[in-house]
């Protein structure tokens, strides 16, 4: 009775987990056959830009493309000058052009772009010291609500 019982169990787990398998079967299938589709769009597409390419350098080597180059470029006189920006030199043309401006309201702008160098200049050890004494009211208010 028993043994008839657990056979049954375990074909009924078997039938399960076959079921389950011919469906993975089944979404694998299916997702092979849309990766090969993929795969053959992708190998098309390599292979006409390989093509484009062949063609492109078939076209650059050709006399007629030398002279065409020839002509577009400038003559031995001449040459080109490579400029560079750095950020400190953007940042100094900025803060040359925001103090030019006598504009109010720029105070901060002009603060941000000095950078370290406004912290450790005199001037400002009145503000980090109300910065210093609001941090310190704070904490002793977050004291008081906390007890």
């Amino acid at each position: 009775g028993v043994a008839i019982v657990n056979l049954k169990e375990s074909l009924d787990d078997t039938q399960k987990g076959l079921l389950a398998d011919e469906k993975f079967l089944k979404e694998l299938e299916t997702s092979c056959a849309t990766k090969t589709k993929e795969w053959e769009e992708r190998s098309k597409t390599r292979a006409e830009e390989l093509v484009a390419l062949a063609d492109t350098i078939k076209v650059l080597n050709d006399d007629d493309a030398l002279d065409l180059f020839k002509k577009t470029l400038p003559s031995a006189g001449s040459s080109f000058l490579q400029l560079s920006n750095t950020a400190a030199g953007m940042r100094a043309r900025a803060l040359e052009a925001l103090r030019k401006s006598n504009r109010s309201g720029l105070g901060f702008l002009v603060l941000a772009l000095s950078g370290k160098k406004a912290l450790t200049q005199k001037g400002f050890e009145k503000v980090i010291k109300m910065c210093d004494n609001m941090v310190e009211t704070l904490k002793k208010e977050q004291q008081d609500d906390d007890d």
